[in-house]
């Protein structure tokens, strides 16, 4: 089994991660439900892998109508136009200038309002607090060459949850809470061990399997 996986998880590296930039170099656009996007290049597209229609199945089952949401690593805006449909005070954040004009787009095509940060993680956020954190996290361990990598890779020593563990409890309102997607394909039991270490709860509260693998949605709560 572990020697499947193994295969599984360097074809994810290896071929999938590169097949995918090649079919997003040049704009596409897709419907999601009533939802119309545009997804440039270097914009992680959202249908492409099973995390974000597992995302999307979890928020559509949440009350969010008046909750302060922040989608971290937005890409093209889905689910924080999702979010915002429902009712909830949304923020979208990426890393990514491209992403972060693209959210705008997208959110004016559907006509919700969004409030948008361009940041690394929390760098360029001001005293805010959110009850919800939605995070779709760089999970492969390769360090970035370019921006558009940062939304595949999270660094040889998993740099990027270092970074998001150091600084996400900051930004949690009370009792509030972060849920985060991640495949079996990566080291889940690395990147728990990591949450632990910084003074979190972490919990599996969903698990689907879509085709050939396992996809599974944690609740990050600080326990101070």
């Amino acid at each position: 089994m572990n020697v499947v996986k193994g295969i599984r998880k360097a074809i994810g590296m290896w071929v999938l991660v590169p097949l995918t930039k090649q079919y997003l170099s040049k704009d596409r656009y897709v419907q999601i439900a009533n939802i119309h996007l545009k997804v440039p290049t270097g914009v992680f597209h959202p249908t492409l892998f099973f995390s974000t229609k597992f995302l999307l199945d979890y928020i559509n089952s949440q009350v969010v109508s008046q909750a302060s949401v922040l989608e971290l690593g937005a890409g093209s805006g889905l689910l924080s136009i999702v979010l915002a449909k429902k009712g909830a005070l949304v923020t979208a954040s990426d890393i990514s200038a491209i992403a972060c004009k693209t959210v705008a787009y997208n959110a004016t095509a559907n006509d919700v309002s969004i409030e948008i940060i361009e940041s690394d993680v929390f760098d360029d956020f001001a005293n805010q607090s959110f009850d919800l954190i939605v995070i779709n996290p760089p999970y492969y361990p390769i360090n970035p060459n370019t921006e558009a990598e940062k939304a595949w890779y999270c660094g040889v020593d998993y740099d990027y949850f270092h970074k998001l563990f150091g600084q996400l409890a900051a930004f949690m309102a009370k009792d509030g809470f972060a849920v985060m997607v991640l495949s079996e394909d990566c080291n889940s039991k690395l990147i728990s061990q990591l949450a632990i270490k910084y003074g979190y709860e972490w919990a599996e509260i969903r698990r689907k399997r879509f085709r050939f693998e396992w996809n599974y949605i944690f609740k990050i709560k600080h326990t101070n």
